[in-house]
């Protein structure tokens, strides 16, 4: 179920591209609210004045089809000039898929360009003498002509 949904947002409303060991997507909706720990209880956080995308960034080893946890994850917002208008460092949510992402202000109505730079994960890994660890360096992806519309 979560494969199906995950493949159906970012077909109406995304894009992938592969990066050696790693399948990284991306999806585009208007600015979310979401719930933050504060003082040990769940607090709703409303969109900020600004706020206008809510852009996710999804890591997938390609070879399994898994999401991956501990990613970290910066994503740039890149203009027709090549100037970054908003850049963040992505947080991990729970919701119908596992996926990363923030809520980014965008300037204006127009094409951009996304670069997502992911980290190495920070997980441990099994594995025995004289392997190679899985994903054991991160990877860059860059997603070319994104309309971002304006939201309401």
């Amino acid at each position: 179920m979560e494969q199906a949904t995950l493949a159906k947002e970012i077909k109406a409303e995304g894009g992938e591209n592969t990066a050696g060991p790693w399948r990284i997507a991306y999806i585009v909706e208007g600015a979310e609210p979401w719930y933050r720990a504060d003082g040990g209880k769940q607090v709703l956080r409303e969109p900020a004045a600004g706020e206008t995308h809510h852009i996710e960034i999804i890591p997938i080893e390609a070879a399994t089809g898994r999401v991956i946890p501990e990613v970290p994850i910066r994503l740039e917002v890149i203009d027709a000039s090549g100037k970054v208008v908003d850049a963040k460092d992505l947080n991990f949510y729970y919701a119908e898929f596992f996926h990363y992402a923030n809520n980014f202000a965008i300037p204006q109505a127009g094409t951009y360009t996304l670069r997502a730079t992911l980290g190495v994960p920070t997980f441990l890994r099994h594995g025995e003498k004289g392997h190679e660890p899985a994903l054991a360096e991160g990877a860059t992806a860059t997603f070319t002509g994104v309309k971002l519309e304006p939201t309401t």
